[in-house]
């Protein structure tokens, strides 16, 4: 589904982020686990087309990025949100984009909205919401996009502990194949799927673990994060 090969990457200054990165990921809820800085976040931005490869080729779906216009939901952990748009403004941008009509698209976003737990938040700016609350927000307009494929870094980070498990099983229900960047342990186990342990830079796969080959206890996939991890 999503496939990297003999990637090389580097901004300007510094190290290679990537060199010679080869991975493939499959359908469904994949996670990439690792420290902050270990290069995930470019990773995860070549994948959506954000940024290119100096060298090597992505893959999604058999195709380049650029060729997925509306296909590739890219959910970053910051950002993302435009200020000078109400929330319902901000969650109908890929419906307008699309050409639907404006009740159709009204229709929709109190649809995802309530689906996630902000219909309350449609008529604010997003200087007027928590993080987490923006989160949902860049949440709800992947899902009004129909995308095939989701991109999220650190999706959890910044939502409150009580709605963490809303959150968690809208995703899930959704059935979409998913590539999550994260560097805890506690959400890589709650999201399920495949885990791939990466360090960097540069981004380097140390283990993978398939659905079944790891605990649900997030204190023994912590074990096992630091296992792979010993030379």
């Amino acid at each position: 589904m999503i496939a990297l090969r003999a990637v090389y990457f580097r901004y300007r200054r510094g190290p290679a982020i990537l060199d010679n990165f080869t991975a493939e990921f499959p359908k469904g809820i994949t996670t990439i686990l690792g420290p902050n800085g270990s290069g995930k976040t470019t990773l995860l931005k070549l994948v959506a087309g954000v940024l290119t490869p100096q060298r090597g080729h992505v893959e999604v779906m058999g195709r380049p990025p650029a060729e997925l216009r509306g296909r590739i939901a890219y959910i970053p952990q910051t950002g993302g949100l435009y200020p000078w748009m109400k929330i319902r403004d901000n969650i109908a941008i890929p419906l307008k984009i699309r050409g639907l009509q404006p009740a159709e698209i009204s229709q929709v976003v109190r649809d995802v909205a309530e689906a996630l737990g902000i219909s309350h938040l449609l008529d604010r700016y997003p200087r007027e919401v928590s993080g987490g609350e923006q989160q949902k927000v860049l949440i709800a307009r992947a899902v009004a996009s129909g995308a095939d494929v989701w991109l999220l870094d650190e999706p959890l980070s910044m939502i409150d502990i009580d709605y963490r498990r809303d959150v968690i099983e809208a995703l899930r229900r959704l059935g979409k194949t998913m590539l999550v960047i994260t560097h805890n342990v506690q959400d890589a186990v709650d999201l399920g799927g495949h885990i791939y342990i990466v360090r960097g830079p540069p981004l380097t796969v140390v283990s993978s673990l398939a659905p079944g080959q790891y605990s649900r206890d997030a204190a023994e996939l912590a074990n096992a994060v630091r296992q792979a991890y010993k030379p």
